[in-house]
């Protein structure tokens, strides 16, 4: 037919491998990693709200007159006991990573069809950092305490480094200079999925160097310091963005270096 896509024999031995059963093998390390996951994130989640709930049941001990002011004291010890909870979840989390060897490594290309231990490894941290930044993320994020949690759980990162965003995954793929700023809604992560497979790589951010709001930066991405990557710009996988400059754009280009802006 006129218009239809034909498909080279290789495409068609590649599609058929990614719809292809698990086998024996990998429904086990299905079962497994979804078993383990399970158990570790429960007792991870029982062992930080203890102290918490320890905390407030304290408070709830007191014999406090009028009644009025005992509900007073009660609420008040709620956001204490929440934040007790929130540090003991990021460190009891990213050192059962640490201590389980539940950590990606890269480069790596990691077919879903056949699961190998390494994707599960992975999958198992991605869930981990998922449950504290949903439970944790949004009252710590862009604080100090954020920035030690992403270091335990992997990250290299030097001084005074902010990051403003949730979408920021993959910590123990990242490395970044000191005094780098990661903008709210930014979207930066060491993995993505291509034809079924599930294919990791580092990313760099150099010293000084600022992603704006909102920005995606894809795997690979080296970027250079002191750089300015604009709001809503996206940086393609595995580019080179030479610093100091300002990139804006999809994909991001150069639109001024220090020397001041570019001809044409």
């Amino acid at each position: 037919m006129v218009g239809e896509r034909v498909r080279n024999p290789a495409e068609e031995r590649e599609s058929a491998g990614t719809r292809r059963a698990w086998d024996g093998g990998a429904i086990f390390r299905f079962v497994w990693t979804l078993g383990t996951t399970f158990a570790v994130e429960s007792l991870i989640l029982g062992l930080a709200a203890l102290p918490a709930v320890v905390f407030y049941q304290w408070h709830a001990s007191w014999d406090i007159e009028p009644s009025a002011l005992r509900t007073v004291v009660l609420v008040m010890a709620l956001a204490p006991a929440y934040v007790i909870f929130a540090l003991l979840l990021m460190v009891l989390s990213a050192g059962a990573m640490r201590i389980l060897g539940w950590r990606p490594v890269a480069p790596a290309e990691l077919p879903i069809a056949t699961l190998p231990w390494a994707l599960c490894d992975w999958a198992r941290y991605q869930m981990s950092a998922h449950i504290v930044g949903f439970l944790a993320g949004g009252l710590l994020r862009a604080t100090p305490v954020w920035s030690f949690y992403m270091r335990l759980n992997g990250a290299r990162l030097g001084r005074r480094v902010w990051v403003n965003s949730l979408g920021v995954t993959d910590h123990c793929l990242l490395d970044f200079g000191d005094d780098v700023v990661i903008g709210s809604g930014v979207h930066l992560s060491g993995h993505t999925v291509e034809r079924g497979v599930v294919i990791l790589a580092p990313v760099r951010i150099g010293a000084g160097s600022t992603i704006g709001v909102n920005a995606h930066i894809e795997i690979g991405a080296d970027i250079g310091p002191r750089c300015q990557i604009g709001s809503l710009s996206m940086v393609p996988k595995h580019s080179s963005l030479p610093g100091p400059g300002t990139y804006v754009g999809v994909p991001a280009r150069l639109l001024h270096s220090r020397q001041g802006p570019t001809a044409g």
